[in-house]
């Protein structure tokens, strides 16, 4: 379940860049520094995502448990597979707004789905839920859903403020983003009811 997840996250992805509107949150900060580097977007996602794992062991500190280094692996798979996805998604390409928009709100669903496939185990996670769900350990009376979409936010507003500071201009952070900020959390939250309804929850 947990492959099936990353794979439908790395696909959202792929659809939301070629869209066109701004891509997915999590992927906002590695987008933008493609942009500007000239790196693919599966090396700046593996970066990313180190980075993110030294930020969970921040804040667990000794929580932070030896096993929780195979997120490294899972780095690497998730920014192969964010490349892999984007030679996958060019279908996504159009220069239809209102087509781009479609593809901006599947790709959200379909991420928050893969979000809820990946976390539903709670064995191992990559590295973006991996911070959330250290955040979570730190604050246990905010729910999952409710720290992703603060952790979304920071995620936006830091590739933002990269955007400008690297291109004098937005890139890759647009429209789409900012609904994706708003509704993949929200999604999120919507799964884990039905299926705690679904087992008598």
């Amino acid at each position: 379940m947990f492959f099936v997840g990353i794979f439908i996250m790395s696909f959202a992805i792929g659809i939301t860049v070629h869209a066109g509107l701004g891509t997915t949150t999590i992927s906002s900060p590695p987008v933008v520094w493609t942009a500007a580097t000239g790196l693919s977007l599966g090396w700046t996602t593996i970066i990313f995502n180190g980075f993110l794992i030294l930020c969970q062991m921040i804040v667990l500190r000794s929580q932070f448990k030896p096993h929780m280094l195979i997120q490294i692996v899972w780095a690497f798979l998730f920014g192969f597979l964010c490349d892999f996805s984007l030679l996958l998604t060019t279908w996504a390409e159009t220069d239809n707004y209102f087509v781009a928009w479609i593809w901006v709100i599947v790709a959200t669903i379909l991420m928050s789905i893969g979000v809820f496939i990946e976390v539903l185990p709670n064995i191992t996670f990559i590295a973006g839920e991996g911070i959330v769900s250290a955040l979570v350990t730190r604050f246990p009376k905010v729910e999952f859903g409710t720290m992703k979409q603060i952790v979304d936010w920071t995620f936006v507003s830091c590739a933002a403020i990269l955007s400008w500071i690297t291109m004098g201009a937005l890139i890759g952070v647009r429209e789409g983003t900012v609904f994706a900020a708003f509704f993949i959390g929200f999604f999120v939250r919507q799964w884990r009811k039905l299926y705690l309804r679904s087992i008598g929850h």
